[in-house]
């Protein structure tokens, strides 16, 4: 329980900051609501759409990564 409030603790603090930059803004606006506004340069794009993606995937990659920990160490305990 204490880790999956770590987890929405870590993505909430980067969804509240990332809503103060307009072009993170902007796509968050388009993929929740499906409306983009006019105009806006291209620059940088893939980077904050890395960053919403990680934002999304970052629980299931974390409880993978503790998976394969557990999976490990009981591994090394059976030996």
């Amino acid at each position: 329980m204490l880790l999956l409030m770590v987890v929405f603790a870590f993505i909430s603090a980067a969804l509240f900051y990332a809503a103060r930059v307009p072009m993170i803004r902007e796509e968050l606006s388009v993929l929740l609501y499906g409306e983009a506004r006019d105009g806006g340069e291209d620059v940088g794009r893939l980077a904050h759409r890395a960053f919403i993606m990680f934002t999304f995937t970052s629980p299931l990659l974390l409880a993978g990564m503790l998976s394969l920990m557990v999976t490990v160490i009981n591994w090394l305990s059976r030996r």
